[in-house]
């Protein structure tokens, strides 16, 4: 790759992106723009309308007239406080509908004791105001008439209502307490703004590309793909940053102008902060958004060269914009904070770290975390961007797009699902086991582990049902031989090595997932019901992800000369969906070795076989804690801590054998399928 070259197709894209007016407003204008107006006209508006209802007069009604220190009390509101003024009705609930009373107050008199009912319509501001204000001039005359009780009888008021103390201080920092009002909305802006910045330029570098006939003319010019590609991504990048950054300064320097105009205010409260603290949080922020703009200028690129049009693009980046949104919400929902799991998911791992290191409670190895699992999402999705440059019907957009659009009369018989149906189910199926998964798991319990399996099996199924796929083809339906089954024996075992040490190694170097681990093998295990652990931790996901993983999704990425981008691709969004960081580089291993089994073999038998192997092996661990089983996981077992060069080197040397065993087996049987595959002479 000439560096030269890169740096003159950058040039030409960003002087593009200049010149386009709704793309310079969207990412110069708008974040200078929108976050002052934003936090001014808020302000502006809440302290407009608190003033106005806590000065504005409302009208009550009595069913009879009241206690006269209850009638001097109302009187005696001014109109700082908020008068009542007391009218006279005959149908309260027609009076409260048609706003003419605020609050109707029932007074039922007994013997000694006056109840008091307040009615009012809770969906209208007024009404909610009346009945604080009535409550506050009760709970007066409350106080009062207890008071007088206790000191008729001799006694002291002070000693019996107050016989104890007590007071809440608040320990945090005041930087800290401004950190998490910041941390809990100012994620949720930014992400809206980085994202509006990047599907802009994105849609016109991509899918303007295409719809003005310039990409053709760059493509003829003595360039490669992956040059065209760079150049392209780095416009959007840098566009996306400059809008990050911007965004940044335009919130700091809103908040400064608010704190500098109401210094005197807070100083009054006591509500005084040094600035300068916040300063390291607001930088390691800044990085976190960069990366961030990094991936999501990647991903709008990959969205967007898809489509073929400027609109489409529109249409096809509408959910990315939504997804981004619901995930910065994160935020803001309560006892939701960064750790090993929610490090790894894209978006959310960022916002919660934002809001982490403003309220000064940032965890450097889970900040570690995210700083790397955000860089392998940039890698991830620019490497996916130049697998789609290479494609001519990605490029000209003469490639299928998404086969659910079309009516299902105009599609043949035997179609195959393309790459755009492949990304669209495991999009579709990974929000359904994030949210409706996590439901049923937290009704059902260890039970509702089956739901997840049921999703991954109903979404790929009800698309190939729609475009007539042949079932035999996709899911690869055929019987294994003996060699194929022994081959992918022989690999899984082998590569189930390598997984255990890659664990050992992540455990040691983040030592807070241990905890994470446990709570899983918690979760996933019942004593004393082998079988039904087996059943659903092994069997279910041996199906249901084999059906969805090594099906559907891996004959939609497969190309009729190669499968290696069916193989990596399908392994690698496997790891993905396991979300715990301690997990994605052992599973994305897996599913790669699956992938490569059920290509060599023709059959996704042999992938449900090693899935199941794997899981029922770790389901067999925590049930029989000696034996065989254990002996097994003993051998494999390994301390970073205190490592043993020569225990290290016999693992992998026994690893490295199984593999090879297990290849060639697979690829003797995939030569057998190959001759008889070949027409006889």
């Amino acid at each position: 790759m000439r560096a030269h070259i890169v740096k003159s197709i950058f040039k030409k894209e960003l002087i593009d992106i200049l010149r386009d007016k709704k793309t310079l407003f969207m990412t110069v204008i708008l974040p200078i723009l929108l976050y002052p107006v934003l936090i001014f006209l808020m302000m502006y508006i809440m302290n407009a309308s608190s003033t106005s209802m806590a000065q504005k007069e409302l009208s009550i009604a009595f069913s009879e007239v009241p206690n006269s220190r209850v009638m001097e009390k109302i009187e005696a509101l001014t109109k700082e406080e908020g008068k009542l003024k007391i009218v006279e009705v005959t149908d309260y609930k027609k009076a409260i509908e048609d706003k003419k009373i605020s609050a109707y107050v029932e007074v039922i008199q007994f013997d000694k004791d006056v109840d008091y009912k307040i009615y009012v319509n809770s969906s209208i501001e007024d009404d909610n105001e009346a009945a604080d204000r009535i409550k506050t001039i009760l709970r007066e005359h409350k106080e009062e008439l207890v008071k007088e009780g206790i000191t008729s009888a001799g006694l002291d008021a002070k000693e019996v209502l107050e016989p104890i103390n007590y007071e809440v201080v608040d320990v945090a920092e005041k930087e800290q307490v401004v950190g998490y009002f910041l941390g809990t909305i100012l994620p949720f802006i930014l992400i809206v703004g980085i994202l509006s910045g990047a599907v802009y330029p994105a849609i016109d570098i991509m899918a303007g590309e295409k719809e003005r006939g310039t990409l053709e003319t760059l493509l003829t010019l003595p360039i490669t793909n992956l040059e065209l590609v760079i150049g392209k991504y780095l416009a959007v990048a840098l566009s996306t940053i400059v809008t990050a950054l911007l965004s940044v300064l335009s919130i700091l320097f809103s908040m400064v102008f608010i704190f500098l105009s109401n210094k005197e205010m807070m100083a009054a409260n006591e509500f005084d902060f040094d600035v300068s603290q916040l300063a390291m949080p607001l930088v390691i922020t800044l990085i976190c958004l960069i990366i961030f703009s990094m991936i999501i200028a990647a991903v709008s690129m990959c969205v967007c060269s898809l489509a073929k049009s400027f609109k489409e693009a529109q249409n096809a980046t509408t959910p990315i914009m939504l997804i981004g949104m619901i995930l910065s919400y994160s935020s803001m929902i309560p006892n939701v904070e960064l750790n090993s799991v929610t490090a790894n998911i894209p978006v959310v791992n960022v916002v919660l770290l934002i809001k982490s290191v403003l309220t000064f409670r940032y965890n450097v190895s889970l900040m570690t975390m995210v700083m790397i699992s955000n860089v392998v999402f940039v890698m991830l999705s620019v490497w996916l961007l130049s697998k789609l440059f290479n494609s001519e019907e990605v490029l000209f957009g003469n490639g299928k797009g998404f086969s659910f659009l079309e009516k299902r009369s105009n599609i043949k018989q035997g179609t195959m699902p393309t790459v755009s149906d492949g990304i669209m189910v495991y999009g579709v199926a990974l929000l359904l086991l994030l949210y409706v998964g996590m439901y049923i798991q937290l009704k059902f319990g260890f039970l509702g582990l089956l739901g997840n399996q049921v999703i991954c099996i109903i979404i790929p199924l009800m698309l190939s049902i729609y475009i007539k796929t042949d079932f035999k083809k996709v899911y690869s339906l055929n019987i294994p031989s003996i060699k194929s089954v022994l081959g992918a024996i022989s690999l899984w075992a082998g590569v189930f090595i390598i997984m255990n040490l890659i664990g050992a190694l992540l455990m040691f170097l983040f030592p807070q997932s241990q905890q994470v681990a446990e709570n899983l093998s918690e979760i996933i295990v019942i004593k004393d019901q082998f079988i039904l652990n087996l059943l659903i931790v092994a069997v279910a996901p041996a199906i249901g992800e084999e059906i969805l993983f090594r099906g559907f999704i891996f004959s939609s990425f497969k190309r009729e000369k190669s499968c290696k981008r069916a193989i990596i691709v399908s392994g690698v969004l496997f790891g993905l969906m396991h979300i715990d960081f301690i997990r994605i580089i052992p599973t994305t291993c897996l599913g790669i070795v699956i992938a490569y089994a059920v290509y060599k073999s023709g059959s996704i038998f042999v992938g449900m076989l090693m899935h199941f192997l794997n899981n029922g092996l770790l389901v067999a661990s925590q049930h029989f804690e000696n034996g065989m089983v254990a002996e097994v996981f003993k051998y494999l077992e390994i301390d970073f801590g205190a490592l043993q060069v020569s225990n290290l080197l016999i693992l992998i040397g026994t690893s490295l054998a199984l593999i090879v065993i297990g290849v060639a087996l697979l690829k003797w049987r995939k030569q057998e399928l190959s001759h008889k595959e070949s027409p006889v002479a």
